[in-house]
């Protein structure tokens, strides 16, 4: 593998960022102006309630009260509606950026093995003037120390493994919330079509194969979702035709119970609006 090949490969990979991320913070941003209009509305509500409670005191009752009441529910669930998809953009953001830094720790590695480039080896007592001016111009700090780590993503020899770098560590933490593996069955939207996506996923989950018979007696390593890792604890399946994940560990799409009806992944969400923006350009 030549470095300079990996160099021009990531650059390209990451050439398309700046676009996609200024589509998600336009996407936040405008969720939050809709944010702050429905929460004007319902406090204006809200103070006409206190307003006659103020006047009348609280035993008469505002002869609007029933309706005021029922439109400050809308307006409240209508907010928690839009938190909810500037969570989902903001862990899409967050998604991108780990999986091309984890592919390039990746390549690292790689290039590290074939004895193309020099490993950074770490220092007990402290590094060389040159390491620790190498790492404070990149990371803005003099006294890094942490080894730069080999993607999970790769099955890299033990002896490659080295401490993660502060920026993916901070990544991975955010991503891996909860790893603990939990003895529950990935759960996927009702549709009827998906039963067979569903048999085959448990029987690859449980090691076997379509006939149900035990394939091997390791567990299923197949990588799924935006972190790359195997199946474990609660999963949801992805409605989009195309998703290259298919399922999801509930924690990385900031689910906490099985979704209702049609459910598409937040990538999968985007590319749906891109096609829907060039169908209203043509």
């Amino acid at each position: 593998m030549d470095p300079s090949l990996v160099l021009e490969q990531t650059v390209q990979d990451v050439s398309n960022l700046p676009s996609e991320f200024r589509y998600l913070l336009e996407e936040i941003g405008s969720n939050d102006l809709k944010f702050n209009e429905e929460k004007k509305r319902y406090e204006q509500k809200e103070l006409q309630v206190h307003k006659f409670i103020k006047q009348q005191g609280s035993i008469p009752k505002h002869p609007q009260e029933d309706d005021l009441n029922q439109e400050i529910k809308e307006s409240l669930l209508k907010c928690e509606s839009l938190q909810r998809e500037k969570c989902v953009l903001a862990n899409t953001a967050l998604f991108l950026i780990a999986r091309h830094l984890n592919k390039l720790e990746k390549n690292i590695a790689l290039l590290e093995e074939d004895g193309v480039l020099a490993s950074v080896e770490e220092d007990g007592d402290a590094d060389s003037a040159a390491e620790a001016s190498r790492e404070s111009s990149v990371l803005s700090s003099g006294s890094v120390k942490k080894k730069r780590a080999a993607s999970s993503c790769g099955s890299i020899p033990p002896t490659l493994k080295r401490k993660k770098t502060s920026r993916t560590s901070k990544l991975q933490n955010e991503i891996d919330a909860s790893s603990r593996e939990k003895s529950a069955t990935p759960v996927s939207p009702s549709i009827e079509n998906k039963n067979a996506r569903i048999k085959e996923f448990k029987n690859n989950r449980n090691g076997k194969g379509q006939n149900g018979l035990p394939e091997n007696e390791d567990e299923d390593k197949t990588l799924y979702c935006f972190c790359q890792r195997v199946s474990f604890g609660e999963m949801v399946a992805c409605d989009g035709s195309n998703c290259k994940y298919e399922w999801f560990h509930y924690d990385c799409v900031n689910l906490k119970e099985p979704p209702k009806g049609t459910w598409y992944c937040p990538e999968c969400k985007i590319e749906m609006e891109k096609n829907k923006m060039k169908r209203k350009r043509n």
